[in-house]
């Protein structure tokens, strides 16, 4: 007989046409795995590629505030020496006092150039020692007071912000008056935020008086490290002088303040 049996037709019939259908399915899986991988390839690729840019980012933002807090001026080191040498020839131990108020700046200020974080207390010890370096230059007609309460003291703020705004108190402040004028410094804190706050009696804002250069570095730097968080406001002391206040949130060194 040279007919095919009807089952057996039938049964490659079937066969074929299930070979074809799962064919077809296993080329589309096989499609689909395929992009699925090329998809993941790509969103690693892509979050590598953002982890990199937000690292970058990071580098560059601390190499400005490294830039930005080097806040010592030489002006003041070459002009305190200067006035250091000029009192050993008429009143020697208000020479000793003002090197030895130096030594303690310094010994406060330059670990501090290389800092990323600091406390109050650690920053009003450097305002202290260069206001009493500016007591001797002035006088009588310099005065100051420092309030930290002790919950505070070890607060955490960053380096050399509460000094600008110390110097620039006496250099637009008080140093153009004839009487000079009283400095307050105090530390408060109001719902997890920390302030720090620098008062003067002196002359006040002026038409030629910006917000300089320190000022604006704090408010970068308060800017990079914060966001809105960081804040520097500027206001009007009664009777007489100008109110700076840097606000940062509160959170407490585990350290102790007066480690180096």
């Amino acid at each position: 007989m040279g007919n095919t049996p009807l089952g057996i037709s039938s049964f490659t019939k079937s066969f074929y046409g299930n070979f074809v259908r799962f064919g077809a399915l296993g080329a589309l899986f096989a499609v689909a795995y395929a992009y699925y991988r090329n998809e993941s390839s790509d969103a690693a690729a892509l979050q590598q590629a953002q982890l990199d840019d937000a690292k970058l980012d990071a580098q560059m933002d601390e190499a400005r505030l490294q830039v930005l807090q080097a806040q010592i001026e030489p002006h003041f080191l070459f002009n305190t020496l200067a006035h250091v040498k000029r009192l050993y020839q008429t009143d020697p131990q208000a020479a000793h006092g003002m090197l030895d108020n130096l030594m303690r700046y310094l010994t406060v200020a330059l670990p501090q150039m290389r800092a990323s974080d600091s406390t109050v207390e650690r920053e009003a010890r450097l305002a202290e020692a260069y206001l009493n370096i500016q007591r001797i230059r002035m006088g009588r007609r310099l005065s100051f007071e420092i309030k930290l309460p002790d919950a505070l003291r070890r607060a955490r703020m960053p380096p050399m912000m509460l000094l600008t705004l110390v110097e620039n108190a006496v250099k637009h402040g008080l140093s153009p008056l004839p009487e000079g004028g009283f400095i307050a410094i105090d530390a408060t804190a109001d719902s997890g935020s920390l302030e720090v706050k620098v008062a003067d009696t002196g002359c006040g804002f002026t038409k030629t008086s910006g917000p300089g250069t320190g000022l604006a570095n704090i408010r970068a730097r308060l800017a990079a490290l914060y966001g809105n968080a960081g804040q520097l406001s500027l206001g009007i002391n009664a009777p007489r002088g100008v109110t700076v206040s840097i606000a940062v949130p509160l959170t407490i060194s585990a350290t102790q303040a007066g480690s180096q």
